[in-house]
């Protein structure tokens, strides 16, 4: 029995771990700090009670202090699918210990939504918050469930009446303050960013696989998984090809949220997922480096003049549209999103922007591209960006795969406005 020191430097091991084998998988008894729980972590538990090998942050799989035969028996329960608990990290970096199997969920997140949706794991929901309503054809099942209310003033009364085993929040809605410090101590808010994050796809790849094995659905997360890494893997294999100076200058933006639209925009650099999917699909954000972090967080989101834009003469304006009405598996046509471009057509001076003269404007939507999903929205972008390039490749029927894995009854070619171009809407 070997007791776990202060040898807490772990994080510097993890970050060792991270930066040579991919990403971690945040769940205790992932003792390698790799991105799997197997048999590799058995072994690694096995030489760190022998004394050859030196514990780290995650070997502890039962976080109860000690490394011993009692971690190794709850690893390979987790390998058989047969835990009664798991200790998790989760996106706020909190340390939660989540009963197993979990049959009872409250969910507020519209993206941790779509991944139990992957996983076939809809049914352990038993509440979700009031937007989910409004969104029958992305959420067929979970639509129809009890609303426990808003996440800005969450009904704790609600969430309570439904008998939760845990809560699915966002990283940072509702508050702690307005959800946790009022929930019995039994009842756990996990809280996970499971948007496309402006850290890259492992996030997204840690958070499929993580949420796989607390449901209980390692198969269908690792199906997801398939497909999303053969996505990414076509599009950096042809923008590895394009070097730095030929690629294309794109100003991006997000619906306008200023009272001075015509002269200052809403910008959108580094750290946000929108500017990570530009850069995977070869894109160079022109505004990256140029804005302020928002709300004290590490991503830039700021008004940048319209001067500016004018000033630097992109090739390429993307657009994220979202808030009100912007629904894109419900809205029956484009019509929002056309309306969006002609507003940055109809700029003053715009005329003269290379992408306004070349029908270089383009509009995607949040709820399609900034979820798991993301990587048929990089495909598009890439085609936008390339299309002598990527000419062969079709964004609609990677998304249509997705929808598929979700398990919805929906032709994402017929239905739903996802994206406008003006020069691409009847090719796509």
């Amino acid at each position: 029995m070997i007791p776990l020191k202060a040898l807490m430097l772990a994080f510097a091991l993890l970050m060792l771990s991270a930066s040579g084998n991919g990403y971690v998988l945040h769940i205790f008894g992932n003792a390698n700090l790799d991105d799997d729980i197997n048999d590799q972590d058995l072994a690694y538990l096995e030489r760190i009670i022998e004394g050859t090998e030196e514990p780290t942050w995650l070997s502890d799989a039962d976080n109860n202090g000690e490394i011993d035969e009692s971690d190794i028996s709850l690893v390979q329960s987790i390998i058989n699918g047969t835990p009664s608990e798991i200790t998790i990290v989760d996106s706020d970096n909190k340390t939660v210990t989540v009963k197993q199997p979990l049959e009872r969920l409250v969910v507020y997140t519209h993206q941790c939504a779509e991944i139990l949706q992957l996983l076939g794991a809809e049914e352990k929901v038993v509440g979700v918050r009031d937007t989910f309503a409004e969104q029958p054809n992305r959420f067929p099942r979970l639509s129809k469930y009890q609303s426990i209310g808003s996440g800005g003033e969450p009904d704790v009364e609600a969430v309570l009446k439904t008998n939760p085993d845990a809560i699915l929040a966002y990283t940072w809605y509702p508050s702690e303050e307005s959800l946790d410090d009022k929930l019995p101590p039994e009842v756990e808010v996990l809280r996970f960013d499971c948007e496309c994050s402006g850290q890259g796809p492992d996030d997204m790849r840690e958070r499929v696989r993580l949420l796989g094995i607390l449901m209980g659905a390692r198969d269908r997360a690792e199906e997801y998984l398939q497909w999303h890494d053969a996505i990414l893997d076509q599009v950096e294999d042809e923008v590895r090809k394009i070097p730095q100076n030929e690629r294309v200058r794109v100003y991006l933006e997000s619906t306008p949220e200023g009272d001075r639209p015509m002269s200052s925009r809403t910008a959108i650099g580094t750290g946000h997922a929108a500017h990570k999917l530009v850069e995977m699909a070869g894109g160079v954000n022109i505004a990256a480096g140029r804005l302020p972090g928002y709300e004290d967080t590490a991503f830039e989101y700021g008004e940048i003049e319209t001067e500016w834009v004018l000033s630097q003469n992109p090739e390429v304006i993307v657009g994220r549209a979202m808030g009100p009405g912007i629904r894109p598996y419900e809205n029956v046509n484009d019509s929002l999103l056309e309306s969006y471009a002609q507003d940055i057509r109809s700029l003053p001076g715009f005329d003269e922007v290379r992408a306004v003269k070349n029908d270089g404007i383009y509009i995607i939507t949040n709820d399609y591209a900034i979820t798991p999903n993301y990587p048929s929205a990089v495909l598009l972008l890439a085609r936008w960006f390339y299309p002598d390039r990527f000419a062969d490749i079709d964004p609609q029927a990677a998304h249509q795969e997705y929808v598929n894995m979700m398990g919805l009854d929906y032709d994402v070619r017929e239905k739903g406005a996802f994206f406008f171009s003006e020069e691409q809407a009847e090719d796509l």
